[in-house]
């Protein structure tokens, strides 16, 4: 077995239902957690070398699992939260949560990730994914990255190496983060925690954070909004299985307790081709489908 002797949990045939906040998701073959970025090395190069499918995932807040689950071995990287807080930089490993974060930078008066208050995911995923909200992003905080390649090394990444766009990192598809190193900028630390709260009131005001979701659904095409065009479309409320476009946001879909991946990927691709035929634009797909 290529985890004997590792440190850190490990688990066999695992639901991934438990690991995603869609709730959704069949069973892992094995899902490990490893305690440290070399025994998460260690563990994807034993896989390779094994030719044993590898899979990596932080916090699940913006994946959508096959009802199949996942051969091989599903590497989390929750575990992964050492952090060191410089002078307006932050070093910090892939698994810490961005939410908490950017509280703790806020807290200092340090400004930049004010947007990202409510968001569920980890550090990792916020960078491969150039996460955003209420007119911030990433982007502009990351200074370095140290990520996992395919081929199983690690390569330092600087800025300039690095290329970001709306919801997306040229890292994507090519590696998985491990650590990044941010700076911010001096804030007044009333505003920031004001703005912070505020942005949270309005996720809870705006979004069905009631039940399971993954986010929003669709990136929002150029110079509109996808929440929009799926409402027009008069998609807001319709359902296949489990699975509900949100009748608060129409760029959700929720979980309504028994959603399969099936249920959702159904929902989307019918949004998809109802969109396109009623207002001629391509929604593209935010949430990454395993």
């Amino acid at each position: 077995m290529i985890l004997d002797g590792m440190a850190g949990r490990v688990e066999k045939n695992y639901p991934l239902s438990q690991l995603t906040t869609w709730k959704i998701g069949g069973p892992a073959e094995t899902v490990y957690w490893p305690p440290t970025k070399e025994d998460l090395l260690i563990a994807w190069q034993r896989a390779q070398q094994a030719k044993i499918p590898a899979w990596l995932i932080g916090r699940g807040s913006n994946l959508l699992i096959a009802d199949e689950g996942l051969p091989g071995i599903v590497l989390m990287t929750t575990a992964l939260r050492a952090i060191q807080w410089g002078e307006y930089r932050v070093q910090v490993e892939a698994g810490y949560s961005l939410a908490r974060l950017a509280q703790e930078a806020g807290e200092r008066g340090w400004s930049g990730l004010e947007f990202a208050r409510g968001i569920p995911g980890s550090v990792g995923g916020a960078v491969i994914m150039n996460a955003g909200a209420y007119g911030g992003e990433m982007a502009p905080l990351i200074r370095n990255v140290t990520a996992l390649r395919a081929d199983g090394t690690l390569k330092k990444f600087e800025r300039s190496e690095l290329e970001f766009a709306y919801r997306s990192c040229s890292l994507r598809g090519q590696a998985w983060v491990l650590e990044t190193q941010l700076e911010f900028s001096a804030g007044d630390r009333e505003q920031i925690l004001n703005i912070m709260k505020e942005n949270l009131s309005r996720r809870t005001t705006y979004q069905p954070l009631e039940k399971p979701n993954a986010g929003s659904v669709f990136r929002n095409p150029p110079g509109d909004s996808a929440g929009r065009l799926i409402e027009a479309a008069g998609w807001k409320g319709k359902s296949i299985g489990g699975a509900q476009v949100s009748t608060k946001h129409a760029n959700f879909i929720v979980n309504t307790g028994n959603a399969k991946a099936k249920d959702v990927l159904a929902l989307m691709e019918d949004i998809q081709r109802d969109v396109q035929v009623k207002f001629g634009v391509t929604l593209q797909t935010e949430v990454a489908y395993l």
